[in-house]
């Protein structure tokens, strides 16, 4: 079993996102994948201590499926562990490090707001380093999350054209913030020509494609700008997400 295929097939076990998109994983030691494997076999026989164990020695190995996988379970204390934050910054690293993209934009999470409790300051140039990296890997969060950093010039020189194409970029993933984001700068005209047809368009947009929470966020947007628009404009939103679809994929 590749590696994608028992990170897919633990993610299921434990309930975890250990989605491997983008991530091109330098090739492990032998040793290291023999560590890894008997971890996944330890994992499926229900001894989860032993394959903890195993996936630590791999990890250390230069294993970056085991340290995904660890980071994960001492992130949400599954899978026998004690919840860590410590320990799942430590395997996080790790996986960054060994080209895992969804590692990498997990870190940046960390920068950007900083964890005291593990000493973790605020780091706003290593924040965008790490989302840079998962941008690379044509992650829609990380796009989303490196035209924030231009946007508020956190960690670089305020650029709102640069924020701009970044924010575009993840909008053609149909990263639901994204959406949002371009439904409120359209809205107030931050950097763009103020358009209520646009930026409706991609608060439905951020609707159609987001998680609960995120389209529950761009409700709250959606109230907060409806009164702006004139009538007929809802309707020409609606043409214009549905265009934005027809010319992006399909639905």
């Amino acid at each position: 079993m590749t590696v994608r295929k028992s990170l897919a097939v633990l993610a299921a076990a434990f309930g975890l996102n250990l989605a491997v998109t983008g991530a091109v994983f330098a090739a492990p030691s032998p040793q290291a994948e023999a560590a890894y494997e008997r971890g996944v076999a330890a994992q499926r026989s229900g001894d989860m201590e032993a394959a903890v164990t195993e996936w630590q020695e791999a990890a250390g190995e230069g294993h970056t499926g085991a340290a995904w996988i660890l980071a994960n379970l001492y992130d949400k204390g599954v899978g026998g562990v004690t919840q860590s934050d410590a320990k799942a910054y430590e395997y996080l690293l790790l996986a960054a490090r060994g080209g895992q993209p969804a590692a990498a934009v997990r870190l940046g999470e960390i920068y950007l707001q900083g964890n005291e409790q593990i000493g973790l300051k605020q780091n706003y140039a290593q924040a965008l380093k790490s989302f840079e990296a998962g941008a690379l890997a044509q992650r829609g969060d990380a796009q989303y999350y490196v035209s924030v950093m231009h946007r508020n010039g956190w960690g670089t020189p305020l650029d709102r054209t640069e924020s701009l194409r970044w924010l575009l970029l993840s909008a053609k993933k149909r990263y639901a913030p994204a959406f949002a984001e371009l439904g409120r700068i359209h809205m107030e005209g931050e950097g763009v020509a103020k358009d209520r047809v646009d930026g409706w368009g991609y608060f439905l947009l951020a609707n159609r494609f987001g998680t609960p929470d995120q389209r529950a966020a761009a409700d709250e947007l959606m109230a907060k700008y409806e009164g702006w628009l004139k009538p007929g404009e809802k309707d020409k939103a609606r043409d214009m997400a549905d265009a934005w679809i027809a010319s992006h994929g399909g639905a």
